[in-house]
């Protein structure tokens, strides 16, 4: 399981804004168990197909979501599955306490 391992208050409250929109939460869950693309999280979901590959890309860069590439025979031909990493992250008063403010 990756620990999110946090520096910085500023770098603490810009990854609790990003982990604190109700959809990227939604994509997370979905693709918490099994690996899904971006047009089946959009359809399931009801978020846009562009969206959901914004915060699948943002996710990704974070690490909390690993993508494989596959080249398929049917349309769509080039497909990016993705699936969420096991993580975890403790904001508690003492972590708090522990970080820079920069």
């Amino acid at each position: 399981m990756l620990r999110l391992t946090i520096n910085s208050i500023p770098e603490l409250s810009k990854l609790l804004g990003f982990l604190g929109n109700e959809q990227r939460l939604c994509i997370l869950r979905a693709i918490a168990k099994q690996e899904k693309y971006a047009r089946e999280l959009s359809e399931e979901l009801g978020i846009s197909r562009p969206l959901v590959n914004i915060y699948l890309k943002q996710f990704e860069k974070l690490g909390l979501v690993k993508g494989r590439s596959e080249v398929s025979e049917e349309t769509p031909y080039f497909r990016r599955y993705y699936k969420s990493v096991p993580f975890e992250l403790v904001v508690s008063l003492d972590e708090i306490q522990k970080l820079k403010e920069e």
